[in-house]
């Protein structure tokens, strides 16, 4: 951009001498003269254009001098450099003009090489200048996105933990009565039934179970979102958990008339160092889904040793259904993302279990990939850099010492909950798991404290949220307050909140256990039999 510079002075042919003398950087568009015939005209081209860098004014000049242009100017505040014009005698009137703002000054007659020196310096200064204005306006643009960027961090922790708490109140909300549908079931098929009260019932039982998966989804999206989902390595029989999905989703295939078939590689090992629930949270995600969405032919779950370039083990869920249009392909591992509102509609879900698979398979390290075809069906494909494992695994460990537990007859047990129905099915299970046993129920935690008191227990088994003290203070108060050996009673919170927050708060509490709601029987055992061994 070129350089603009005010010329002032009433001799017309000065224009013409710096014309001529600068006119190949005219040219060039390296400099752009302006011309004025007195300070007044000059002054009103300053106000009208900011673009002008430098000013050479005559100080000798009608209407308005140069020494009174100069003033002006600064009293404007009017930016542009100036440099003065004067006779060489003329040294009061320079000093008077260096004294109100002038930069240089430049004696007649006019020597154009010192003009030429004289805008240089001149035009140098004035783009420090603006370096330092543009410096000075970055700085304030970066503070200002600093200050934003905070801003926007406050706001989505703000945002991330107001979702934590939602999540959390309604897992609490949803899964308190899904407990009692989901234990009330249990009990039911353990009693006498004819053939159209276990139709029902086994319709109650697997609508109950769809929910409940679509609850855990849910947070385990979440979890994965806030980085608080964590992967176990450790030993366990991979042909046996892919056994596992085969036999889990054996039922559903045959229910809509598909093969269902496992090709598990010989040249593999049983045995491999990863996390055993959550490749078998993959496999059956992508397996049901392939079930889901094939109406006729097969479904086949691959697994066989990766190239030698990739390395590790490599899985595919191969299917004969309906497949995925190419254009949708890049959506489908999004979250709440089906292919279309039809896809929807006619096979339900929430469209998380593809997102939730590829993010699981992220985090073990490895990459799941989809092959499809609209109408001639899909192959999702994930690999994993897996290590061959001893024969003696770390899963056998575990089931070795589960098969050891037994439960004592004549446990007395205290639980803490306040909603009716939870009380009858935990009351009721019980009583079927554990042989001799007595139950005292409360409604909340000063009631327990108060039957802690007055009692003997061997456990006790505490919800979260109660009225007038929840779960938390009640444990607190117990470990805190009550002389010993109340104080060491052995205590199970009983909760519908699996985010991982609300279980680290049972855990400092003092809590030594905690099951979650919807309880799992043989899981609640094997913590009962755990707690109250180590009591006795």
């Amino acid at each position: 951009m070129a350089s603009r510079i005010l010329v002032v002075d009433d001799e017309a042919d000065l224009e013409l001498l710096i014309r001529q003398r600068f006119r190949s950087r005219i040219k060039s568009e390296e400099l752009d003269f302006v011309f004025a015939r007195n300070g007044e005209e000059a002054l009103n081209k300053l106000k009208n254009d900011s673009t002008i860098d430098l000013v050479i004014t005559d100080i000798n000049m009608p209407v308005m001098d140069g020494l009174t242009l100069l003033r002006r100017i600064k009293e404007e505040n009017i930016q542009s450099k100036a440099v003065v014009i004067s006779a060489y005698g003329d040294m009061d009137n320079i000093r008077k003009a260096m004294n109100s703002g002038a930069f240089d000054f430049i004696t007649k007659p006019i020597d154009m090489t010192d003009l030429d020196t004289t805008m240089y310096k001149g035009l140098s200064e004035v783009e420090v200048i603006k370096q330092g204005i543009r410096a000075k306006e970055d700085l304030k643009h970066t503070l200002i996105e600093k200050e934003v960027a905070v801003l926007e961090k406050e706001k989505a922790e703000e945002s991330k933990r107001l979702k934590q708490q939602f999540l959390a109140n309604m897992s609490h909300e949803i899964r308190t009565p899904m407990n009692a549908i989901i234990g009330t079931v249990n009990l039911l098929e353990k009693s006498q039934l004819d053939g159209k009260q276990n139709k029902y019932i086994n319709i109650i039982k697997t609508s109950a179970d769809n929910l409940l998966v679509i609850i855990n989804d849910i947070l385990d999206i979440s979890k994965i979102e806030s980085g608080k989902f964590t992967i176990e390595k450790i030993n366990f029989n991979l042909k046996e958990k892919v056994m596992h999905v085969y036999e889990s989703l054996k039922v559903k295939s045959e229910e809509k008339g598909l093969e269902l078939n496992i090709v598990y590689s010989p040249s593999l090992s049983e045995f491999y160092k990863g996390d055993p629930v959550r490749i078998t949270q993959v496999l059956i995600n992508l397996t049901g889904n392939a079930i889901k969405f094939t109406d006729k032919g097969s479904v086949t779950i691959d697994v066989k040793q990766c190239s030698e370039k990739e390395g590790g083990v490599c899985f595919s869920v191969i299917d004969t259904g309906i497949g995925i249009a190419e254009d949708k392909m890049k959506f489908i591992f999004e979250s709440f993302t089906q292919e279309s509102s039809d896809t929807t509609r006619k096979f339900g879900g929430t469209g998380l279990g593809l997102t939730i698979s590829k993010q699981l398979v992220e985090l073990m390290g490895g990459e799941l990939k989809l092959k499809s075809q609209q109408g001639k069906g899909s192959v999702f494909m994930f690999t994993l850099p897996m290590e061959v494992a001893t024969a003696c695994t770390d899963e056998n460990k575990t089931d070795s010492g589960k098969k050891e537990l037994k439960a004592r007859p004549g446990l007395r047990i205290l639980l803490a909950e306040d909603n009716k129905f939870n009380q009858m099915v935990a009351e009721d299970t019980l009583n079927t798991l554990l042989p001799e046993l007595t139950m005292v129920m409360v409604e909340n935690g000063k009631e327990a404290i108060a039957k802690l008191k007055s009692e003997k227990f061997d456990l006790v088994i505490m919800d979260i949220h109660m009225p007038e003290m929840d779960g938390y203070e009640a444990t607190q108060f117990i470990r805190t307050q009550l002389p010993s050996p109340l104080n060491g009673v052995p205590i199970m919170a009983m909760t519908a909140n699996v985010i991982a927050e609300e279980i680290d708060k049972c855990f400092v509490a003092g809590m030594n256990a905690y099951v979650s709601k919807p309880f799992n029987q043989d899981d609640l055992l094997r913590k009962i039999i755990a707690l109250t061994q180590a009591s006795h």
